[in-house]
């Protein structure tokens, strides 16, 4: 599977190294020279220089032979031209789109970018999981909906709360990548220890998330 990447911030360079790292063709695009030129540093070849929001620089990044294109600038337009383009102009089986302001889902919807992610609607999925007893967020599937990116919300009564990750006994099919706390991004390695409040960004198969839950947050079935 080829995906290409459109935006070259915190979510667009973990996106790409994920998918990296699961042995995906990834092609990340950003059209700062600067930002590209560190971004090579550590992805490589993976990384070209062109605007995302073009056809010329689609084209550069074989945007025609593509099976998925994503979109995380910050800003909506941006993400909203480059869906467009994929989707009508290049073909694009699946288009993905990060959204900054979630008034602006609907228009992303009503123009056919039908998978949308935005950060400001974890809250309303957090109520939606808790009534519907999921209390794992998926935010974006792959590998033919074999994995997830999941989040997960830490409490003050979680499991893990206050303990290394190399501490935890997690499957073999999961691993924690990302924490985010308050406004700060953590990018996660054994040493790290859990807080409570913690968001944390995990890559999970679909058969591990229900153990995964359980040892993030442990058993909440009886809480109100």
């Amino acid at each position: 599977m080829y995906v290409v990447v459109v935006g070259g911030g915190q979510v667009g360079y973990y996106l790409t190294k994920t998918l990296l790292s699961k042995g995906y063709e990834v092609t990340l695009v950003d059209w700062n020279f600067n930002k590209t030129e560190l971004l090579r540093q550590e992805l490589g070849d993976a990384v070209i220089f062109a605007s995302g929001s073009s056809i010329d620089g689609l084209e550069k990044a074989g945007c025609e032979r593509a099976d998925v294109i994503v979109a995380v600038t910050g800003d909506d337009e941006d993400n909203l031209v480059v869906c467009q383009l994929g989707k009508r102009y290049f073909k694009v089986p699946k288009a993905i789109a990060r959204i900054n302001n979630p008034k602006n889902e609907h228009v992303f919807r009503e123009l056919g970018v039908g998978t949308t992610i935005s950060g400001t609607t974890s809250i309303t999925e957090a109520i939606e999981r808790y009534v519907a007893k999921q209390k794992i967020t998926t935010l974006l599937t792959f590998d033919h909906d074999e994995m997830a990116l999941v989040e997960a919300e830490l409490h003050e009564k979680s499991p893990v709360a206050y303990k290394a990750i190399k501490d935890l006994e997690l499957p073999y099919e999961c691993l924690i990548a990302l924490i985010l706390r308050g406004r700060n991004v953590i990018f996660a390695k054994g040493d790290t220890v859990l807080e409570p409040k913690d968001l944390v960004i995990a890559i999970s198969t679909m058969g591990e998330q229900e153990k995964l839950t359980r040892i993030l947050l442990g058993d909440m079935e009886g809480e109100e």
